[in-house]
């Protein structure tokens, strides 16, 4: 028995050596009041006792099921804490979409064409798998991790959300959930630190997707140490002890994670698929701008875009640009030019000009 086993187990000891003779004494405690109880005390008190008992047991049923509910979802395990809230408020169940709705928003979004053919490729692939197996068919195994590829902006992370929802709906993995990760939150800044960080992650990220944005920071991008390197190692462990319980992505630039799949043998025998992530032209720029506005209630005049796209033409040049988040920024500081724009003026106050956009991207109209 560990020391940490012995302190309980002699304090229980001493309580169930004090409490006995209390419990049984004839003279005084429970026994000596029930014996001098009259019948119809007897009763109540058994009756009490009896519905006290079926509502322990009927909390402990309540709680034992929101825990087992919560345990196939991949949710960690909570103490003797948590049982008010396994009683009160489980968590619920989120009812997978269906292939068809995810691929229909998938589709649905602005551009990528070669990153939803991938998809769709890959989709068709696992629809076969299934269908073999349901014949009795032999289906050879695939890995599944993969490689996003791309600058920043294009919506790799919601592409990787959707193919969670896929995998789930196929019953590929079981939650399909997706937890983000980047350098930081993989590696720690001392020694033997970083693998409990990385399980952490990896645990949480179990029968669903582990999406590591910027993965190629960690051989050797983050700072000088080698931190990385145990990050990646104790990564490809858990992907061998787990194969068919995890799927992860990294994603980064093109030929960043060219040489960051380079520098271990054990990623590129894992990481077999590439999806290239192409860079939104002015167009599809503009028709994110467009959804953007309408979510937060706002117009945009019809020539918005042709005043727009010799901005957007000459930024997109630039090192750091970053696609769709500079759209999030224009819209914001479009607003913030209606506003100071309708206090001074009036005006529609759900609509934007070409002054406002203009004036966002630090030009005069």
């Amino acid at each position: 028995m560990s020391k940490q086993a012995i302190i309980p187990f002699v304090i229980s000891g001493l309580v169930v050596a004090v409490l006995t003779p209390l419990l049984l004494s004839t003279d005084y405690g429970p026994v000596a009041w029930w014996n001098a109880a009259g019948t119809e005390l007897k009763w109540r008190a058994a009756i009490g006792i009896a519905v006290g008992l079926f509502a322990a047991l009927g909390l402990l049923a309540t709680a034992t099921a929101a825990r087992k509910a919560e345990v196939a979802l991949g949710q960690p395990a909570g103490g003797i804490m948590s049982l008010p809230r396994l009683i009160l408020a489980p968590r619920r169940v989120v009812e997978p979409r269906s292939p068809e709705d995810v691929i229909a928003t998938l589709e649905g979004m602005v551009g990528l064409a070669p990153v939803k053919r991938e998809v769709n490729a890959l989709i068709a692939r696992l629809e076969v798998e299934q269908r073999r197996r349901a014949e009795g068919l032999p289906v050879s195994a695939i890995s599944q991790h993969m490689i996003f590829t791309g600058p920043p902006g294009v919506g790799k992370t919601e592409v990787a959300r959707a193919i969670g929802e896929i995998f789930r709906a196929l019953e590929v993995l079981r939650r399909g959930h997706l937890v983000e990760v980047d350098r930081a939150g993989l590696v720690a800044g001392y020694v033997g630190q970083t693998a409990a960080k990385t399980l952490e992650k990896c645990q949480e990220a179990l029968d669903g997707i582990l999406f590591i944005d910027e993965a190629y920071t960690l051989a050797g991008g983050g700072g000088g140490n080698d931190f990385g390197k145990e990050a990646i190692d104790t990564l490809l462990k858990f992907m061998e002890d787990h194969r068919d319980r995890i799927i992860v992505i990294v994603a980064g630039y093109t030929n960043d994670m060219r040489r960051f799949i380079d520098t271990n043998p054990g990623l590129a025998g894992r990481f077999t698929k590439t999806i290239e992530f192409p860079p939104y032209s002015p167009k599809d720029l503009c028709e994110i701008l467009k959804r953007m506005a309408a979510r937060q209630h706002f117009a945009l005049p019809d020539e918005f875009e042709a005043a727009l796209t010799p901005w957007l033409a000459q930024r997109a040049r630039a090192e750091d640009w970053s696609n769709a988040r500079e759209m999030r920024t224009l819209l914001e500081k479009a607003r913030e030019a209606q506003a100071a724009r309708v206090a001074v003026q009036g005006g529609d106050l759900s609509r934007l000009e070409i002054v406002d956009l203009l004036r966002a991207t630090g030009e005069d109209a």
